[in-house]
């Protein structure tokens, strides 16, 4: 199962009773110090060192110090707009529109393997059905095949407009140039209520439906989304995990253990650390 964090590119859809209560932090965003809004500076994930640099309180750099890609980030007042990778072997490209109140709307996101140029791109559309529901479309276009995956979700949002849950549908196409259906479902997200660490960054929370960009200024402590596949093996996509978290003084997470579980939910697979470090508590 592919990972990402904090708009970091990932392709569509590896295989493999929340809360909107507010923080107790003051009006400073929980700094201990001053004014000034706590921003992550460093994290590292999965043995990769990553460095951030801001505009103030936009985000405005991520540079994986392991790998060596930079992804740069572009906003229309304190929308992001569009983030951009370039790797050693390929480019990333993410671009986002709202609507009137600022909602995301549509989201754009491709590959470009900079080799042979070939491109794959994942389009998702969002119509807000009414204050907490929202119906996301995705059309996906894979280097190497001519077959466009499909699928819908309903989904269900806090009072915060951060991502509850959804249901699923989904056109998935199979290795012999067919279809498989398939159906699934995100259980209801359990957060905590404390601060996310990207809560501060100017237009991080606009940004939904995925686990690290579910819009919630809270951490998420439970996760389970699976999609089956109608193709008579079992076969299916999952993501299934418990998170725990260290807290500095502010209620931010200096240290994340996420424990990764099978599609049933009752067996390990793997888990993984990640560490942050802020400007200040």
């Amino acid at each position: 199962m592919k990972k990402f964090y904090l708009l970091l590119p990932v392709f569509f859809l590896a295989s493999c009773t929340s809360s909107s209560d507010d923080d107790t932090s003051s009006n400073n965003n929980g700094n201990n110090n001053d004014n000034s809004p706590v921003l992550v500076t460093k994290m590292v994930a999965d043995g990769d060192t990553s460095t951030f640099t801001y505009n103030g309180s936009k985000i405005s750099q991520i540079k994986n110090i392991s790998t060596g890609e930079v992804t740069l980030f572009s906003y229309s007042g304190d929308l992001i707009t569009q983030q951009v990778t370039t790797g050693s072997s390929t480019s990333y490209k993410t671009t986002y529109t709202y609507d009137g109140s600022s909602r995301l709307s549509k989201k754009v996101y491709s590959e470009t393997s900079l080799s042979s140029g070939k491109v794959s791109t994942v389009e998702t559309n969002y119509n807000y059905l009414s204050g907490n529901s929202v119906k996301i479309t995705y059309t996906a276009n894979f280097t190497g095949s001519s077959s466009i995956r499909t699928g819908s979700k309903t989904a269900t949002l806090n009072a915060d407009g951060s991502l509850s849950s959804w249901t699923e549908t989904a056109s998935v196409p199979n290795n012999t140039g067919g279809f498989y259906s398939g159906t699934g479902a995100l259980q209801p997200i359990v957060y905590d209520t404390k601060n996310v660490p990207f809560k501060n960054i100017t237009g991080f929370l606009k940004i939904i439906d995925t686990e690290d960009e579910s819009g919630s200024a809270h951490n998420i402590l439970s996760y389970n989304y699976v999609l089956n596949y109608n193709d008579g093996a079992g076969s299916a996509e999952w993501t299934i995990f418990k998170s725990t978290d260290e807290y500095n003084n502010s209620g931010y997470p200096t240290k994340n253990v996420k424990t990764y579980y099978n599609k049933t939910g009752a067996g390990v697979t793997n888990s993984e650390l990640i560490t942050y470090e802020y400007n200040h508590l």
